[in-house]
């Protein structure tokens, strides 16, 4: 039922398929339904992912990631930031660009349709030395 509301909320005419987090001998993993068969992405890659979307993200210094299954089956998986911040950017500012940093990766290379939650922790603010320009 909640899957038939999900699908009529967003004016869609197919039925919401939901994906499952699945744990085997090496690693859990997220199973993708496609048109053309199951597609099965571990964690670490999806941690690789959100890896190199906060290498574009400036107001994150450092960041400690943790890809993990939920109970939801809307949301099946989610990530878990722990971020050394750079000095003067804000935490909530850095923390929506971190989010959505994490959330366009996923979606552009994983195809993914839905929301992927992402709880930033900041563990401690760092000074940033940017090198001096010599100029001649």
């Amino acid at each position: 039922m909640l899957k038939d509301l999900i699908g009529k909320f967003l004016n869609k005419t197919k039925k919401v398929v939901t994906l499952s987090a699945a744990r085997t001998s090496s690693g859990e993993f997220l199973l993708k339904k496609t048109d053309y068969g199951l597609v099965h992405v571990e964690f670490a890659t999806i941690e690789k992912l959100a890896r190199r979307a906060l290498s574009n993200v400036k107001e994150i210094h450092e960041a400690e990631l943790a890809v993990e299954k939920t109970a939801s089956s809307v949301t099946p998986i989610r990530v878990r930031l722990t971020a050394v911040l750079a000095e003067g950017f804000s935490a909530p500012k850095a923390s929506l660009a971190a989010d959505m940093a994490i959330n366009a990766e996923l979606k552009e290379l994983l195809s993914l349709d839905f929301y992927v939650p992402v709880d930033v922790k900041v563990k401690q603010i760092a000074q940033v030395v940017t090198p001096k320009r010599r100029v001649r």
